[in-house]
């Protein structure tokens, strides 16, 4: 097929300025009045080869590809570890034009590249990755920012092999913004300053490239909760405020939730930054619905220790419904946000990728994967489904303990309508008569036995790997890594606890040792730590203990 580069219809010097064209020939008259030269109309033909075992090829994604390679080639003379380190010590006295070129080398490595249709806005309130464009807006001295962002660049030139950079060199500089970093919240004046806020979220994410650990995120997640909590609700919200406040609650929400903890993300505060920052992107609404769900489970952690059976039914019943309500609550915010687009947000094709996990092609764990409308779409999307494995993984925990408690076999509904025979639905201590009711009325709709949620939690955390190829594509920039580091954990912590689940499992194990036509894997992220065991133990044996090899994959 034979594929237009670029539906614009701007001038080709408009274009790169990303500027309103007036569209006069010969020659604009935007470019003659700035005393440019006009590169004209003229577009290039690309003819794309479309297969059946590539049908999404399209022109976009090819020019979005070879715009990623060529950013790349742009950056890979051996220059750019020297122009950064020169810039770097010139910070001092010139932050700002350290700060822009910086943001253009994560620009050409970090971040994912523009589409070649439509504009990048970076005005949205996406808090997974515009926050970058936000920091040349911070003017305000501060060593901690600079040496944080110059310690995130020499990550990325090490972790995709261009230039010299050492893992020693990155941790060294990282150690230093550290120092930096605690000397500016020592400081009254300093440490609510946005440039501060701003060296927090690069040095948290900067971690994801250079500490496998997960440590330091912790850390930084405690933080910056405790800098909010403190901060003066009168500071004027400028727009690098609220997009370094998105990033900052996804930073917590994550930590909440794969440490099931609620402590960092004290809801009240976070809903009332939320009003006041103006933030209104999907990935903002979702976080801001998602808010409640470390409290609840923070909740089921704590039912193993509870020895009075009345009280261990009631709070069972009351997290079992609880966990319900928001996978109700997710799966409507969903659906409005599918019916709201004009045209398909997500479709499956079939998959490029190979995995060592699949041992027969003809066979293969996940023989389709998804595209998506766009990366936003998807980081939204996948984010969802990985929120829910999570609850659904939680309610069969929750399921599976009560039986072990009671050393019978126990109906999910039962555990949903009532925590005992004399305790009904609406005495449950800490619970709505509306999250209660929209609880049960999910289960009818979908199905209230244990049987539909494994097999709704399948779905979710099966949906979750098919998304994986998506995110790795060349033109996601590592960012791409970065985006499912939570989604992946979550589809492997339901994988891994739950037994007949095998062979995904495995593929998960082996997702770094993926390999696929303009695709890159096998960066060096850090991990969230693995729940240690389901909340009622394990059922048999570990799956680190399972056998391969005679696994059918039909069962």
């Amino acid at each position: 097929m034979v594929g237009i580069a670029g539906k614009s219809q701007a001038c080709n010097t408009c274009r790169q300025r990303r500027v309103k064209c007036d569209f006069a020939r010969p020659s604009c008259l935007k470019c003659i009045k700035s005393k440019r030269s006009c590169a004209g109309y003229d577009r290039d033909l690309i003819f794309v080869n479309r297969t059946p075992s590539n049908p999404s090829t399209t022109a976009p994604s090819v020019l979005s590809e070879l715009r990623a390679q060529q950013r790349l080639e742009d950056f890979t003379n051996i220059t750019i570890e020297a122009d950064l380190h020169r810039l770097f010590s010139e910070s001092r006295d010139d932050n700002c034009r350290f700060r822009k070129y910086a943001v253009e080398l994560l620009e050409a490595i970090y971040l994912p590249k523009q589409p070649v249709s439509g504009s990048f806005n970076t005005e949205i309130s996406e808090g997974s990755f515009t926050w970058v464009y936000r920091l040349i807006d911070l003017t305000d001295h501060s060593k901690s920012l600079d040496t944080s962002l110059f310690a995130f660049c020499l990550a990325q030139l090490h972790v995709t092999n261009i230039g010299n950079a050492s893992l020693y060199q990155c941790l060294d500089q990282y150690n230093i913004a550290l120092q930096h970093l605690y000397s500016d919240l020592d400081d009254p004046e300093r440490r609510f300053r946005e440039e501060t806020l701003a060296a927090i979220i690069v040095l948290s994410t900067c971690e994801l490239f250079v500490c496998p650990a997960e440590n330091g995120w912790g850390v930084h997640a405690r933080g910056i909760a405790e800098i909010l909590r403190l901060r003066d609700r009168g500071k004027a919200k400028t727009p690098a405020w609220r997009h370094l406040f998105s990033r900052m609650r996804v930073v917590c929400t994550l930590e909440a939730l794969t440490k099931r903890q609620a402590r960092v993300l004290e809801n009240d505060i976070w809903r009332q930054i939320v009003t006041e920052s103006g933030s209104n992107g999907s990935l903002d609404e979702v976080y801001q619905m998602i808010a409640d769900i470390p409290a609840v489970l923070e909740r089921a952690v704590s039912l193993p220790s509870i020895s009075d059976q009345n009280n261990f039914l009631n709070e069972s019943a009351a997290v079992a419904r609880g966990s319900l309500a928001m996978v109700n609550c997710i799966d409507s915010w969903l659906d409005e946000f599918w019916k709201a687009s004009p045209k398909p947000l997500a479709w499956s094709v079939l998959s490029n990728a190979s995995n060592p996990a699949d041992t027969d092609p003809s066979s293969k764990v996940f023989p389709f994967c998804y595209e998506f409308e766009s990366l936003s779409v998807a980081v939204t999307i996948v984010s969802c489904w990985a929120v829910i494995a999570q609850l659904y993984s939680n309610i069969i925990q929750v399921h599976d303990l009560v039986q072990t408690k009671l050393d019978r076999p126990v109906e999910l509904e039962t555990i949903l309508t009532k925590a005992n025979t004399k305790t009904s639905v609406g005495d449950v201590v800490g619970s709505s008569e509306a999250s209660t009711q929209g609880a049960l009325l999910f289960a009818a709709g979908k199905g209230s036995s244990i049987q539909d949620i494994r097999k709704e939690g399948t779905r979710a955390a099966r949906y979750v790997c098919q998304s994986k190829e998506y995110f790795q594509r060349i033109e996601m920039g590592t960012f791409g890594s970065h985006a499912t580091i939570y989604p992946i954990w979550s589809a492997r912590q339901y994988f891994r606890l739950h037994p007949g689940h095998e062979r995904e499992y495995l593929w998960l194990q082996n997702v770094d040792k993926m390999e696929g036509p303009g695709t890159r894997w096998g960066l060096s992220v850090m991990t969230f730590a693995d729940i240690a065991e389901p909340l009622g133990g394990w059922p048999r044996i570990l799956p680190d203990e399972i056998s391969y090899n005679n696994y059918d994959p039909m069962e």
